[in-house]
């Protein structure tokens, strides 16, 4: 005797659409077929007609609702519009458990947002003070690659680092790469938001996709993020 396995999973739509065409095609031969009471007669004609203006309204939709399931299962949770969402991210943080890996520009903005002295802005500080197991690794680019203009954003951000470095020793780690940005990544236990960089196009308003971390998709980025995590330089 052989026991055969498989992952094989009929999509919800799918079970939808054949659900309405069996009550469907059942309904109209009730009513042309059978031999009604003519108290239910005109029941059974209302729900076939019903039916089948259900069924076609549904397949007018059908490829909509096949392709937001084939985004689920590909573990898109949603397409965002700018990465200057700081409640966003908040969740994001929040929902952290053992490793942050963070590939930016500058970070500046990210420091600002979460590893400041102010109230509502010390969320990753406090996530390292609460969850003994969070790790966090950021990837920045050199300074000698930033453009003047930018110089003052970099020097701000390094006072960060270096204080979150001292509080928090080997837990949070910093390397430097030296190529012009194509990514800004953000992985987690959980989640990876994941965007390209566009010269002359401020990270922030440009646009990104939240994956669930175990997203197929995600591999090659996290893959990405260690080998160039290999080849940064631990001081700039």
């Amino acid at each position: 005797m052989f026991a055969f396995k498989t992952n094989f999973k009929v999509p919800l739509s799918i079970i939808l659409l054949i659900i309405l065409v069996l009550f469907s095609v059942v309904l109209v031969y009730l009513y042309a077929n059978s031999k009604l009471d003519t108290k239910w007669a005109p029941f059974v004609g209302g729900a076939a007609v019903s039916s089948i203006a259900a069924l076609f309204q549904y397949l007018i939709s059908f490829i909509d609702y096949r392709n937001n399931e084939k985004l689920k299962d590909s573990g898109v949770i949603k397409f965002l519009s700018s990465r200057g969402d700081k409640d966003y991210y908040q969740s994001l943080i929040k929902n952290s458990t053992t490793e942050l890996k963070l590939l930016f520009h500058t970070s500046k903005r990210f420091w600002e947002d979460f590893c400041s002295d102010g109230k509502g802005d010390d969320l990753l500080i406090e996530a390292l003070n609460t969850k003994s197991n969070l790790n966090v690794k950021l990837l920045i680019l050199s300074k000698q690659l930033l453009p003047q203009e930018e110089h003052s954003g970099y020097d701000i951000a390094q006072k960060i680092i270096k204080q979150m470095h001292d509080k928090f020793g080997d837990r949070f780690q910093v390397m430097y790469y030296n190529h012009a940005p194509t990514h800004n990544i953000f992985l987690s236990d959980n989640d990876a938001v994941i965007g390209p960089y566009f010269e002359h196009v401020k990270s922030k308003n440009s646009h990104s996709i939240h994956f669930k971390s175990n997203a197929g998709f995600v591999t090659e980025y996290k893959e990405y993020f260690d080998k160039e995590w290999l080849l940064a330089n631990d001081s700039d």
